[in-house]
């Protein structure tokens, strides 16, 4: 039998050929899909819209149910604020109140919000709350600095510092969106349709 190049035979150089295209189809669809998508942007000017409308129309009616009135006490902050709040407790006289220098907190780029009940105060059950904002795709800024909602998508502040932007964040029930669309109250019945777990008290 007649061999070709690298002792194949021609149906062995038929099949390496198509192994081949089919790896190229790959790297470009992963190259599309990838690379073109981290593509830096420019550093926002307010909170991301797409991560408010999931605090909104998620975090804070789910909260409520649970007999929480919370507002939010802190959402976007320019690198200058950022500065500004490192500062205090270091260059300026106070307690230091952020760990987080300028480029380095959520805050930054729109991904972030602290919270407060408006009649608790902070005096809440944070593990029953942070269970509420996991079920909505947030994550929390833990001991320390547990009135801290935040969704990096698995982004460190230095990929996000470089212009990569995490996946869009999607309500967990559709209903939260047409009771928000239609101005009306997100009711425990919706929450058990939506099929949420008991948050621990």
């Amino acid at each position: 039998m007649r061999k070709g190049i690298l002792g194949l035979n021609i149906a062995g150089l038929a099949i390496l050929f198509c192994i081949l295209i089919v790896l190229g189809v790959v790297f470009l669809l992963w190259h599309t899909t990838y690379i073109v998508k981290a593509t830096p942007v420019p550093m926002p000017t307010g909170l991301d819209p797409n991560f408010i409308t999931q605090v909104d129309d998620c975090f804070l009616p789910v909260a409520a149910l649970y007999g929480y009135d919370l507002r939010i006490v802190s959402g976007f902050r320019s690198m200058a604020e950022q500065q500004q709040i490192y500062d205090q407790g270091r260059l300026e006289d106070g307690t230091i109140v952020s760990e987080a220098p300028p480029g380095h907190s959520l805050h930054n780029y729109g991904l972030a919000v602290d919270i407060v009940d408006r009649y608790q105060g902070y005096n809440i059950d944070w593990p029953q709350l942070i269970a509420i904002g996991a079920y909505c795709g947030l994550g929390n800024g833990g001991v320390g600095d547990y009135p801290h909602f935040e969704y990096r998508g698995g982004l460190t502040t230095d990929q996000l510092a470089a212009g990569m932007r995490p996946k869009p964040l999607v309500l967990p029930c559709s209903l939260m969106a047409e009771r928000a669309a239609s101005n009306k109250p997100f009711t425990l019945s919706d929450l058990r349709s939506c099929g949420a777990p008991n948050f621990p008290q």
